[in-house]
């Protein structure tokens, strides 16, 4: 019996500690499985945060640069427009003059633009006479072209044609008082800056 009982009490031992062993592995595993997730968990969550401060400051550094960007061209502008008021504080209305005469090209060239979208014109001349047929197509451009000064007036305010009289019909530029020619090209340089 004592035998038995020996050997039953030592088999149970043997299972007990085999089984603690086995419950101590088992919650050393779980631990480590536990510790490793939350170290992934960790490592992804610093990943995204410190992506999330690169885009953040690449998101920032691209609006300051815009930002600079923004502020120099206004500068540059407002520097460009110093210089055009000294241009025109210095030489009165005949740089304004100058700077219009120069830039009528380019506006009627924009006004006149829409034309230059028509493909094909078909003219049926019902016998109108010479301001009819062909004529009348050529007319619509030049009667644009006449226009031109007024529509420049009511868009801006400045009255070419007063301009004109001023300095031409008073002989003004033959005037010491006023812009000699040679002084135009300083003018010129001033307002292309």
């Amino acid at each position: 019996d004592s035998e038995v009982k020996k050997k039953a009490d030592a088999d149970r031992y043997a299972i007990e500690q085999n089984a603690e062993a086995q419950k101590r592995k088992e919650l050393a595993q779980a631990d480590a499985e536990k510790y490793r997730i939350e170290a992934q968990a960790q490592a992804e969550a610093e990943r995204i945060r410190l992506d999330g401060l690169a885009k953040a400051d690449a998101e920032r550094a691209q609006g300051t640069a815009e930002a600079e960007i923004i502020r120099l061209r206004g500068l540059a502008e407002a520097e460009a427009k110093e210089k055009i008021a000294e241009a025109f504080e210095q030489y009165g209305q005949a740089a304004v003059l100058d700077m219009i005469v120069k830039m009528l090209p380019e506006y009627a060239k924009q006004v006149a633009s829409p034309l230059s979208n028509i493909d094909k014109i078909t003219v049926v001349d019902t016998g109108g006479g010479a301001n009819g047929g062909a004529g009348k197509v050529t007319g619509y451009a030049t009667d644009l072209m006449a226009g031109l000064q007024e529509t420049l007036k009511a868009s801006s305010g400045i009255d070419v044609k007063e301009l004109i009289e001023t300095y031409v019909g008073k002989n003004a530029f033959e005037k010491s008082a006023i812009i000699p020619r040679e002084d135009f090209s300083r003018v010129e340089e001033v307002l292309e800056k």
